[in-house]
């Protein structure tokens, strides 16, 4: 019976233990799963990275909170936003602060941006962000799969890894390789996170931005765009307005001039006419804002006002003066990318270096097909120099550019789009072509000068108040057929209408590089060393314990 007794005993005790230790485990898990989601909700977290990765700079939380006392026009987002919000209760007094917000959209759900390491290092950063400012930022995700059309009005260019920052009708969609900084020979493999200075310069840009205007030229027989292109600048944030320059003023707040196929020439002062509609270009331009030209390749005379002015900022449109007046165009013809019968419509090639290659970058990464229906052709003018661009160590050459001096300005010239190398020429009814790409001649599609004027705006920020001139001798290029389905025209545009819109950029913020966590300097005599010691030692220390705790039990 004592032997039942004790046993009875060492059950009950066995069974409290074993319950206890159950409870306990069930506890520690149960306060694991609270604090874990309270950790998520609340940020109970520490940047262990040794960069400290994403881990808000005070240089950024100072720009975005207080702007630069010392730089008149640095005011701060969070500024800003008090602003918008003293507008909108002025005009309505039952208006809400969190109706106007900075808002970053990330197209998925919250789990795929956590799981994924370059997708958290984002969202991370972001969620950074809302905690410092929780009045002014807010963090929302759109499963665009399921519901695509929630992000129609930021253009086609969204992806499942885009990023998208907004502040009323302003907006900017960041790919998430663009929080991210690569060799140039992998460009793959990030070797430096951006995170903080791409989110801080597009909520600075969102929130600096009023509604952009951009005009449309009226009075020169244009041929006026699609409601697909009207669309594209809509959905770029533009107003837009018609003008007559010989009559109109252009709006103080218009950034974006564009002329469509124009057939009659533009007005100069001349003795016969007072008004000058060049010399009010020439000042809209001298103000950083930049001019869009589509011209028609079919048109046989000069505009010579028109066509001298762009000689200037480089452009000459490639046609033949055949002696009784007309001149005739270059009609390109690529049959090797040719997406007709008879070759005139063709697929233009990306240019990978220069401005033109940082317009179209991300383009160029996603293989769209950028069509060209109808293109004549563009040479630098006369008054270009032309000159190797070489990479930041100037060891490699990467093509050539062209640059000018014009009144003291100083402007530069880069190709977009090129023919391939098979295209050829055609002049009128001539029966051989006027010119060949062969010996990578390539004709050029369509062009972009800049004129920089770089303003420093505070201690963390400057702005390139750049001047632009883009311009292609394809008249057809945003007609509503190439704006959708397989072609990148529309894509083309929304990056472009975003480029010359003088985006602030954070100079005080600078990318923060990873560490070396590779163990390839390690010899394989200090790796068997490593594994001798973190083998042996523990064996030792737990053998050790054992020994010492066994001879205290037998002195008691």
């Amino acid at each position: 019976m004592k032997m039942k007794t004790g046993m009875g005993k060492k059950l009950r005790y066995g069974g409290v233990t074993a319950a206890l230790t159950a409870a306990i485990i069930a506890i520690i898990i149960i306060v694991n799963i609270i604090f874990s989601a309270l950790a998520q909700k609340n940020l109970w977290y520490s940047d262990l990275t040794p960069e400290l990765v994403f881990t808000l700079s005070e240089n950024c939380v100072t720009l975005l909170r207080d702007g630069d006392s010392e730089f008149e026009n640095s005011t701060s987002p969070i500024k800003k936003i008090d602003e918008f919000r003293a507008a909108a209760k002025a005009e309505n007094p039952d208006a809400k602060d969190e109706d106007i917000m900075i808002n970053i959209i990330f197209c998925n759900d919250e789990l795929t941006w956590t799981e994924d390491t370059a997708q958290r290092y984002v969202l991370e950063t972001a969620k950074q962000l809302q905690k410092e400012f929780p009045d002014y930022i807010n963090i929302e995700y759109v499963d665009i799969i399921r519901n695509p059309t929630a992000v129609t009005k930021y253009g086609s260019g969204v992806t499942t890894t885009s990023v998208i920052i907004e502040c009323g009708s302003e907006f900017r969609v960041r790919a998430l390789k663009a929080f991210y900084v690569f060799d140039e020979d992998d460009s793959e493999t990030p070797w430096a996170y951006n995170g903080e200075k791409i989110l801080a310069a597009s909520i600075l840009a969102v929130t600096r931005a009023d509604t952009p205007v951009v005009c449309i030229t009226t009075n020169h027989g244009e041929q006026l765009p699609g409601e697909s292109f009207l669309l594209t600048l809509v959905n770029a944030g533009y107003d837009i307005l018609p003008i007559d320059l010989s009559t109109d003023e252009i709006p103080a707040d218009c950034r974006l001039i564009i002329v469509s196929s124009p057939d009659t020439d533009f007005m100069v002062a001349d003795g016969i006419t007072e008004y000058d509609e060049i010399e009010k270009l020439d000042i809209f331009l001298d103000g950083s804002s930049s001019l869009m030209v589509f011209m028609d390749p079919t048109l046989t005379t000069r505009l010579t006002n028109f066509e001298d002015y762009l000689e200037e900022w480089g452009v000459k449109f490639d046609r033949v003066n055949m002696g009784d007046g007309t001149y005739e165009p270059y009609r390109i013809q690529d049959n090797s990318q040719a997406l007709d019968a008879n070759g005139y419509t063709i697929l233009g090639d990306y240019v990978d270096y220069g401005l033109g290659g940082e317009i179209t970058e991300e383009l160029a990464e996603m293989n769209r097909k950028i069509a060209f229906p109808n293109v004549m052709s563009i040479s630098y003018s006369d008054q270009v120099t032309m000159t190797a661009l070489m990479d930041e160590d100037e060891t490699t050459y990467l093509g050539d550019y062209g640059y000018l001096n014009v009144n003291s300005a100083y402007r530069e010239i880069y190709d977009i789009f090129v023919s391939s190398d098979d295209a050829v020429a055609w002049v009128g009814q001539q029966t051989d072509p006027v010119e060949t790409a062969k010996n990578g001649n390539n004709f050029k599609l369509m062009t972009v000068t800049v004129e920089d004027d770089y303003v420093q705006e505070s201690n963390y920020t400057s702005t390139n108040e750049a001047s632009y001139v883009i311009a292609t001798g394809c008249s057809e290029f945003a007609l509503d057929e190439m704006l959708h389905g397989q072609y990148g025209n529309n894509m083309f545009l929304e990056y472009t209408l975003r480029i010359i819109a003088h985006e602030p950029v954070p100079v005080g913020l600078t990318f923060k590089p990873f560490g070396d966590y590779t163990i390839d300097t390690v010899t394989t005599a200090e790796a068997t060393q490593y594994t001798v010691v973190f083998t042996v030692v523990p064996l030792i220390l737990s053998l050790g314990i054992g020994i010492f705790v066994i001879v205290r039990r037998k002195n008691r």
